[in-house]
C-alpha cells in the first residue's frame, strides 16, 4: 500500500509541473530565503494531505466499507487500470471542475490575502491551502484511504504520496521536464501509466493479503473474502 502512495506522488508530481509548480514559485521566489520558503510551503502543502488522509480514513474506519475492504481495492483498482487504459485525463474531467469551482475561488481569495505577509507562517498556510486545492489525482489517493485500517494510516499514506510530488515542487520540474523531453517521452502517458501501476499494485495487495493470512494460519490456500 505504500508504494501505491509513492508511485501515486510521483504521477501527480508531472501534474504539479503544470499546475501548482507555478503557484509555488510565485510564492517562494524573489527572496534570498527562497530554499527555505519552498521547504515551509511543501512541509505545509504536505501536511495538509496527511490531515485529509486522516479524515478520508477515519470516515472508513465508521462505515462498514471495512467489512468489503477486498472490494474495494478491487474495484478501485479495476477503476485506476481502465483510467489507464483509457488514458482519462482524471485531472480535468468537467463534473469535478464545476463543483470545485467555488472552493477553487474561496482558496485564491485567501491566496490573494496571505499573500502579501511572505513570513514562513504565511508560506506554510498557503502550503496547507495548495493542499486543499481541487485535483483529480490528490482524489484519487484519497480514495485509497477508505480502505485503510485507520486514521494513522490515512495520514502516513497521504504524507507518502505528498513526499512523491516534492522533486517537482522543490523546484526540479525544468529538469524532469528536459529528461522527458530528451527520451522523447510523453508526461500524460507517463502519468496514466502510473495510474494503471498503482491500479495493480491494490489488486496485487488483495492476493498478497490473502497469501499472509495463509502464511499466519499454517494453511496452503486462504479464501479471498470479498464480503463478510
Amino acid at each position: 500500500m505504500w508504494v501505491t502512495a509513492i508511485v501515486l506522488g510521483v504521477a501527480s508530481s508531472l501534474h504539479c509541473v503544470g499546475m501548482c509548480s507555478p503557484l509555488m514559485l510565485a510564492v517562494t521566489t524573489n527572496s534570498s530565503r527562497a530554499i527555505y520558503n519552498r521547504l515551509a510551503y511543501n512541509a505545509g502543502r504536505i501536511i495538509m494531505y496527511g490531515v485529509l488522509g486522516m479524515l478520508v480514513a477515519s470516515i472508513g474506519s465508521l462505515l462498514p466499507i471495512q467489512r468489503y475492504q477486498n472490494v474495494v481495492s478491487l474495484t478501485l483498482g479495476a477503476a485506476m487500470i481502465l483510467i489507464a487504459l483509457l488514458q482519462i485525463n482524471v485531472t480535468r474531467l468537467n463534473y469535478l471542475t464545476s463543483i470545485a469551482a467555488p472552493v477553487t475561488v474561496f482558496l485564491k481569495q485567501q491566496f490573494a490575502f496571505f499573500l502579501k505577509q511572505r513570513n514562513y507562517f504565511s508560506v506554510t498556510f498557503l502550503g496547507m491551502l495548495n493542499g486543499l486545492l481541487p485535483c483529480g489525482m490528490t482524489l484519487i489517493a484519497m480514495t485509497n484511504c477508505l480502505v485503510l485500517a485507520g486514521p494513522i494510516d490515512g495520514f502516513n499514506f497521504m504524507i507518502l504520496f505528498g513526499l512523491g510530488t516534492l522533486p517537482a515542487m522543490m523546484g526540479f520540474a525544468t529538469l524532469l521536464m528536459i529528461a522527458i523531453k530528451k527520451c522523447q517521452l510523453n508526461f500524460r502517458k507517463i502519468t496514466v501509466a502510473l495510474i494503471g501501476v498503482s491500479g495493480v499494485l491494490l489488486i496485487v495487495r488483495v492476493f498478497l493479503h490473502a497469501g499472509v493470512e495463509a502464511h499466519a494460519t499454517g494453511r496452503d490456500f486462504a479464501d479471498i473474502v470479498l464480503c463478510r
